[in-house]
Formats: C-alpha cells, structure tokens, sequence
C-alpha cells in the first residue's frame, strides 16, 4: 500500500527540463528599476506612448485604473476565487470584473484554511460548493457569450459532490475551455477527510472530456477513466497532459495518444492499469513516468524528445527501451532495475546532445562506461551492485555520487568540474584506504571535491599507512569534508 507521502511527485525534477521546451523573452531593466518587455516599436509609436502615459498622470488617475478591461481580468486571474471576488469592493467598475476574466481557479483549501477542525470540515465542504455554483451561475447569466481559456477546481472528491463536479465540468466544456484541471486528490486535506470517508473510490470522469476538441492542457488527479470510450477519444490540439493516481487501462492511453498529434509533454504518475506504455509522436519534447501499477515495459520511439524522466517501483521488473532517441538533452532513471550497463552506454553514445544524466538506484550495473561530449552533469545514487565507473565527459562541470566505495578507472575532470562524493559506512580495511586514495587521484585536476560521511574516523587514516597512501592532489583548488555526525571542512 502506497503512503500518503508517495502522492506528491518530485516536481521539481519536472521542472528542470522546462528550460528546453518553455523559451521565455528577455526583460529589459529599465532605470529607474521598471520592467518591459524588449520591443521593436518605431520611435513614433514610443513618443505616442509617452504623450498617453502623461495625459493619464494630468488626470489624477493612477495607472492601475487606466488599464483596459482585458489587463485587469488577465491580473486577476492569478488571485485565489476568493480574492479575485473580494476586488467587487473596490469600485463600481470592479464590481462584476472578476465574473468576465478568462481564467477560473477553485481550490477548497481556501475555505478551510491552513488546519480545519473536524467538527467544520462539512460546512466549510458547502460554503465551497455554494460559492462556486453562485460564480458560475453568475457568469452564465451575464458573461455567457465569452469563452473560458482555463479552468481548474481543486478538492477532496467524495461521491456526494460528483452531480455537482460533473456540472462544472459541463460548465467549461460548454464555453471551449483550453487548459482544463480536475484535481480530486489534495495531500492537505487528507487526515480531515479520511476522518468523514474513510473508503473512497476515484472521481468517474465524465466521457465528454475527452471529446472537446478545445483542450489543450489537460491535469487529471484521481480519476478514473473507466467510463471512456476509446473511439470518442477527440483531442486534436492537446499539447501538455498530466495524469496523477488516475485508473486507465493501455487500450485507452493508446487511444489518447494516437488522437493527440501535438503532444508535447506526458506525465504518468501513480498510474494504475497500465501494463506497456509505447509512445510515438513527432512533438513529443518531455515523457516523465513515476511508480505506475503494473507496469512491465516502457518503450519511447518518439524522434524529437528531448528530456526522460522514469521512476519506477522498489522491486519491479520494468523493462525500458529508449534506444530509438536520439535528441534527449535530459535523462533521469530511478530503479530501472533491467538497465544494463551495455543499455546505458549505447544512450549516452547515440544522444550527442546529452547534457544532464540521472541515474539512481539501478541495481543491474556493474562496469559503466559514459562517453558523452555535451554532458556537464552527471549524479549516480546507490546503484548496490556497481564496481567500476569510466566518464569521457570533457565538458562535465557537476559530479556527484552516493553509495559504497568504488573504482573510478577514468574521470575526464577540469579546472571547472565540482565533484560531491556521499560514502556509505564502510568496512575499515586497509584496502579501502587505497581505493579512497585511488579515488581521490581520479578528481586531481577539478576545481572543488567535497567528500561527505557518516563519521570523522572513516578519513582517519591509521599512522602505519598515511605515507604510502597520501594521495597527491597538486591541481586541486578546494577540498571539502562533511561529516554527517559531526562538523568538518577543509580548504585546500
């Protein structure tokens, strides 16, 4: 049984390939300490500008108010509902601002705060579900002409709010919504609503999601897409999809894929229900696939990706094949547990453009070899069973590495490498005291080494041995000891 702390992907880790795929412009400073964005305006058009921004200051009015109406919905559709409602104080104009904004986000957190007592949990569950019917009630009375670009609600889904959830849902898909989120599942709110619903069952997502040719983002949080059909399966401009603890089968995954050509970004985590996963797509950029139930073999031939992500379950057999990419600029594998060393070479050689290489708990290498001519970083976590590592990386700038001692037989380091290494309790030994000398020579030429253990007596080096085994570190810049148990730092 899965605790509730596996609920929350690292996503930070999802976040590190966004650089490659979310290109943003460049902001200008100005100076006076302002902000624009660089422009290609003619002259002309700076001075008229500049005409308007004085007449505005001549009227008395602050910037603010001088905005168009579409500006200001845009501000407040970054505010929480509540917030964004509570701007109906401000002036008249205001009044009925945040009803027309293109963006609506309903999160029931807010209506709980940060410890919810038992006894309010229920009302506080109502005065969610009555605010959101009276906002969307409101819109549709007034603003139903305009469409939605987003729309997401977050909460604690239990079976009695699911008329009302569906019809929310109906809600956006009436008005063409682009980026739609469904979020059953909330880590904050799970000890207060276990207390009520101790036995639940995934939200039924109603089949007609699928079916609206708008979207374009799709988040999907403990659902389940059993009521799919795969034939209805539409999603002609989807881009981004994210799927978190949510129940599907392969025939259904298959069928998104093959009716979403411009799949840029997947996320499956916490997936249950998929057997093999087998992605194809030219658009395809990012794949990440996180602890998925029962999940027996990933294979990747999209021709464009450029960055992987895999996490798989302690002692699962998942098979992984990406050897058909050739363009990845990140790769993270955790517990690919039939990852070969021969598997690991053949990616590193046929992606050129490797620059960030993850590999962690991976219990099947043994004698690794990296030859990458773009790699600058390179963290290998725990793999139990690995004796020996060879890194041809003449742009590495970032090593790390945690586990047992072993053998470097060659490190390609310079004056701009920073290497972190982690050292489990070893077996005091005499022999272990040469390999730290021999792994020490390894990172001679680098610019900083930081050596992190478990005690201060695992570097004591006994009297009887510190001449023969004084490593000669000439080139090295910066030499640093962490002791967890203690505190040590040395500078060299």
């Amino acid at each position: 049984m899965e605790k509730f702390s596996d609920f929350v992907v690292d996503t930070y880790l999802l976040d590190l390939p966004n650089c490659y795929l979310n290109r943003r412009p460049r902001l200008a400073r100005q100076q006076h300490g302002t902000f624009r964005y660089q422009s290609l305006e003619t002259g002309e058009k700076q001075q008229e500008q500049e005409r308007e921004n004085g007449a505005i200051a001549g009227s008395g009015l602050d910037r603010f108010s001088a905005l168009p109406d579409i500006i200001c919905q845009h501000i407040l559709s970054f505010l929480p509902a509540t917030d964004a409602r509570r701007t109906a104080f401000v002036s008249r104009r205001w009044r009925y601002m945040w009803y027309a904004c293109a963006s609506f986000t309903f999160d029931e957190r807010e209506f709980h705060g940060q410890h919810p007592p038992l006894l309010q949990w229920r009302r506080s569950r109502q005065n969610f579900v009555r605010f959101v019917n009276e906002a969307l009630e409101f819109r549709k009375t007034y603003f139903n002409d305009l469409s939605i670009e987003k729309f997401k609600v977050s909460m604690r889904f239990v079976e009695e709010v699911s008329p009302c959830l569906e019809k929310w849902i109906a809600f956006a898909l009436e008005r063409n919504v682009k980026e739609l989120s469904i979020i059953a599942e909330m880590k904050d709110l799970i000890a207060v609503a276990e207390f009520f619903h101790p036995f639940r069952v995934p939200y039924l997502l109603p089949q007609a999601v699928f079916a609206t040719k708008s979207i374009q983002r799709l988040e999907l949080v403990f659902c389940d897409l059993s009521n799919v059909s795969g034939s209805s399966i539409q999603l002609p401009f989807l881009r981004n999809l994210d799927m978190i603890n949510v129940h599907m089968n392969d025939s259904i995954f298959t069928s998104i894929l093959s009716s979403s050509p411009l799949l840029e970004k997947i996320n499956l985590s916490l997936v249950c229900g998929l057997e093999r996963i087998h992605v194809t797509g030219e658009k395809l950029k990012m794949l990440g696939v996180f602890k998925c139930l029962p999940l027996e073999e990933v294979i990747v031939k999209a021709p464009n990706i450029e960055s992987f992500l895999f996490r798989g379950k302690r002692h699962s057999l998942d098979k992984i094949d990406i050897s058909s990419c050739r363009k990845l600029k990140f790769l993270w594998l955790q517990r690919a547990s039939n990852l070969t060393d021969d598997a690991l070479e053949k990616v590193a050689c046929l992606n050129p453009n490797l620059e960030i290489m993850i590999v962690s708990h991976c219990s099947a290498l043994k004698n690794t070899v990296v030859h990458s001519p773009n790699l600058w970083m390179f963290v290998l976590f725990k793999c139990k069973h690995l004796a020996v590592v060879k890194i041809e990386a003449p742009n590495l700038r970032a090593f790390e590495y945690s586990g047992h001692m072993i053998t470097f037989s060659s490190v390609v380091s310079s004056p701009k490498l920073d290497a972190i290494i982690h050292m489990d309790r070893p077996e005091i030994c005499s022999r272990w005291y040469a390999k730290l000398k021999e792994m020490c020579a390894r990172f001679d030429n680098c610019r900083s080494l930081w050596i992190r253990c478990e005690h201060d007596i695992d570097l004591i080096i006994p009297h009887e041995l510190r001449k023969p085994l004084l490593p000669q570190l000439h080139g090295l810049t910066e030499l640093k000891i962490h002791v967890r148990n203690g505190r040590g730092t040395c500078h060299s």
